[in-house]
């Protein structure tokens, strides 16, 4: 099953890329929230659609209720470990080479929106190291959410509490699942609609901005990830922000 772009902007019988110098690529750990958030962004920065893309899984398969999907469709939905983005990226750019020409377009930019979750876990740490050395390799970037994406989406509403930093993962904290972060934007009136679903309403330009100077403020630069809690996403968005000024 081929991968394309979730909103697609012209037809699939086109075989030129729309008039534009550079085009914004992002491969999701998430298929609902985090692609959720950056349909929300095009929509707030309208002026970026064609700038910036996702690459999903097939559109059709998201729409079906998951009690009817398929082994195979949850096979493809779970392929989500940081190096599967990367594979996701490479199979993209293969099978839609002709309708983006990459090999002309050098200044594109590739992104791989992950969370720190299990990844780090002594089991994982080795694959985890090995993506983003790859991503280096390879010219592509990563924004990287500690404890999970939905970090980033508080950083919009609220500053960071010293009972939100105690759910980052640490050398001396593993990780746990929590609804701790999603029970925050429910009380901060921005909850996430049946715990997954972002809403158009509670995002906007201001609190991008907010979200922005909140994650800065956290983020250490001699850091290639958070290790403690924090967010990188905001370096993405300042590159949409650019990218359609």
């Amino acid at each position: 099953m081929n991968l394309t772009n979730r909103t697609p902007f012209f037809s699939p019988h086109r075989t030129r890329r729309p008039t534009t110098s550079k085009i914004i690529f992002i491969s999701c750990e998430g298929t609902v929230t985090e692609e959720e958030y950056f349909d929300i962004v095009k929509q707030i920065f309208d002026h970026v659609k064609s700038k910036v893309q996702l690459i999903s899984v097939v559109e059709d398969m998201l729409k079906i209720p998951p009690k009817f999907r398929s082994d195979e469709q949850y096979k493809i939905l779970s392929k989500n470990q940081p190096y599967q983005l990367i594979e996701r990226i490479e199979q993209f750019k293969e099978e839609q080479e002709s309708l983006y020409e990459f090999s002309k377009h050098p200044d594109d930019e590739f992104w791989v929106i992950s969370d720190v979750d299990h990844h780090t876990s002594p089991e994982n740490i080795e694959k985890w190291n090995l993506a983003l050395q790859t991503c280096q390799e390879k010219g592509y970037n990563y924004a990287i959410s500690n404890p999970f994406f939905e970090v980033w989406l508080l950083l919009h509403h609220s500053d960071i509490t010293e009972e939100d930093k105690a759910f980052a993962i640490t050398d001396f904290h593993s990780y746990e699942p929590t609804n701790h972060f999603k029970q925050r934007l429910a009380v901060l009136n921005a909850p996430l609609q049946s715990q997954k679903h972002v809403q158009k309403q509670h995002y906007n330009k201001e609190n991008i901005q907010h979200a922005i100077k909140r994650a800065k403020f956290l983020h250490n630069p001699n850091e290639t990830w958070p290790h403690q809690l924090g967010t990188t996403v905001y370096q993405l968005l300042e590159k949409i922000e650019r990218i359609g000024s």
